[in-house]
């Protein structure tokens, strides 16, 4: 049987959670977690909550789930020293690959859990993880049916699934749009939710899912080899807790659906217009929408003061055995030589000219591969680097494979790779790591060193200056509007109220309360990219950020047109000053 893991954002939370007969509990101290408005967990409440935890037989898990900054890596070492002395935490949960990396050297004994922070939906990541020192993954949110179980089976390391609470819009661990628009990150936990905010259009909520509900499905998860079911909810008050964990047990424990009363009283704890199991059983349409309403919440304040009567529950003794970490050993010849990346990658995420001559000098050209048949790129061949999807599944990797094949049959030797998940996917190729991988700090990218990329691009939240040069070529964004969000929904559809089939156009603007509008793409699938309203402009710090080892610079095209293409190419030459709006971030 799957184990049950409950929220805790409160000691009275985590009370409830094992007196709702969790197995497992998951809370964070007062930082280095995700859920940093959550009251959370000083030390003297830390080494209580252990005790608890070990006189009822509940694992501990805590939450490290946030990017560390290099001049942060230190004091998280020795807030884990403090852990391991004093409080005996079942396991952590990571986000920061640099930082599994310090743990995994500092304390070999310690078991590692990949937050879903780190973006995984496809097996070969978790075998990959897995090798990293990993023991369990905590799968993305956007997973269906078939995609968890194919995980299960054939990446070898133990597997955790949200089965209630909030869902993000965008992909688990790629949104940006806090942090660009108002410099709260959601991967440094302080994500100011603007998904739940009004927007003008067809849907005046066209980011807001509903809450996650996999109640009816419990026990086909658990048969299916699932480790853990999680429930969300660290912000959420402690009658809360109690109440979904009681039922989520019941369920469990008596192999059942849930009755219609109890679907009931867990909508009545927390909902916002109902559930949605959308992502699960492949329903990915305008129904999973809704927001918290004044109903809603009338029915939640009902319930507060409910008794609470602790479970009956005989927990299982479980072990889990820490993984060593093996790490990648970089391969001198996989590598494309450094002196041939100075200057700017040009990339094309909407339009693709039918032109690409003026951009001969560019050290490379990224096209998606999904657009890479339709673009004529004679002669240039050896300048282009596939872009591969952001998001890859295990049931999409025989397309891509094929697509890569036709990109190396017609001569291109680049990859721009997102996601580690797919590097079994290019091993004939150059690798170039893009910025969805994270690189926050300069452990983060030693480690990925060792999987042979000649480049990596800078997280969009880092600061270059942070990092020095190095032997890889370091890429960050010259120009652009930086990628927000990257949704397996439509919200192109809410926003117009239909999705036309067409590809790689600006199909959308989702304008907020101030007037600002974000350009809305369509990538592979019917997937969704949203933009920043602003382009970055750094076209006239090229000397600074040279000094900083930054040798590559990006200029990212979406929905520019011809002249105001070849206006920034002009500019990034001379390195004039900007004109018109436009962010530093």
């Amino acid at each position: 049987m799957a184990l049950l893991l409950a929220p805790a954002g409160s000691f009275e939370a985590l009370r409830a959670a094992i007196d709702g007969g969790a197995d497992e509990v998951y809370l964070g101290g007062m930082q280095f977690n995700a859920r940093a408005g959550a009251k959370n967990f000083d030390e003297k409440q830390l080494v209580a909550a252990g005790e608890l935890c070990r006189k009822h037989n509940v694992h501990l898990l805590i939450t490290l789930n946030t990017l560390i900054r290099d001049k942060e890596m230190e004091e998280v070492l020795q807030y884990v020293a403090f852990l391991e002395k004093n409080v005996h935490p079942h396991a952590y949960i990571v986000q920061d690959l640099g930082l599994a990396k310090k743990l995994r050297e500092r304390f070999p004994h310690a078991v590692l859990h990949a937050s879903t922070q780190l973006r995984q939906h496809a097996a070969a990541g978790g075998k990959l993880l897995k090798e990293l020192g990993f023991s369990r993954v905590v799968l993305a949110r956007e997973m269906a049916k078939e995609d968890i179980l194919s995980f299960v089976k054939n990446s070898g390391v133990e597997t955790e699934v949200f089965v209630h609470g909030a869902l993000c819009v965008c992909e688990s661990g790629g949104c940006l749009m806090s942090s660009m628009i108002g410099r709260r990150s959601g991967n440094r936990g302080e994500c100011a939710q603007p998904c739940r905010l009004p927007y003008k259009g067809k849907n005046p909520y066209p980011l807001s899912l509903k809450d996650n509900c996999l109640a009816p499905y419990l026990n086909e998860l658990s048969a299916g080899g699932v480790t853990a079911l999680k429930i969300e909810g660290r912000m959420k008050s402690p009658e809360y807790v109690y109440a979904v964990t009681s039922i989520y047990r019941r369920l469990l424990d008596e192999g059942r659906s849930p009755t219609p009363e109890e679907l009931k009283r867990l909508e009545t704890s927390f909902s916002r217009s109902g559930f949605t199991a959308g992502y699960y059983n492949k329903q990915v349409d305008p129904r999973m929408f809704g927001i918290r309403r004044e109903e809603d919440k009338k029915k939640t304040a009902s319930v507060q003061n409910a008794p609470r009567i602790p479970l009956p529950y005989l927990r299982r003794e479980v072990t889990e055995t820490p993984f060593p970490m093996v790490l990648p050993q970089k391969d001198p010849a996989r590598l494309f030589p450094p002196k041939e990346q100075l200057g700017y990658v040009a990339r094309f995420e909407g339009r693709i000219p039918r032109d690409l001559s003026p951009f001969a000098d560019a050290a490379r050209i990224d096209i998606p591969l999904w657009h890479l048949e339709e673009a004529n790129i004679h002669g240039l061949e050896h300048k282009v680097s596939a872009v591969l999807p952001r998001v890859t599944f295990d049931r999409e990797e025989e397309q891509i494979g094929k697509l890569l094949d036709k990109a190396y049959a017609r001569g291109i030797r680049h990859v721009t790779v997102p996601n580690l998940s797919q590097l079994h996917l290019v091993k004939d190729f150059y690798l170039h790591g893009d910025y969805p991988l994270n690189v926050f700090n300069k452990e983060t990218a030693n480690l990925l060193e060792g999987y042979s990329f000649s480049s990596l691009f800078l997280s969009p939240e880092s600061e270059p200056k942070e990092f020095g040069f190095s032997p890889m070529a370091w890429e960050a964004l010259g120009y652009g509007r930086t990628p927000l969000m990257h949704t397996e929904t439509c919200l192109i559809r809410n926003v117009n109220g239909s999705c036309p089939q067409s590809k790689g156009q600006c199909t959308a603007l989702l304008t907020d309360r101030t007037g600002a509008s974000f350009p809305l793409l369509r990538g592979n699938g019917h997937r969704n990219l949203l933009y920043n309203s602003l382009p970055t402009y750094r076209l006239d710090k090229r000397k600074e950020l040279k000094k900083s080892g930054v040798g590559l610079l990006t200029l990212l095209f979406t929905v520019e047109t011809d002249a105001e293409i070849r206006a920034v190419l002009e500019a990034y030459r001379t390195s004039a000053p900007p004109k018109g709006a436009y962010t530093r971030r």
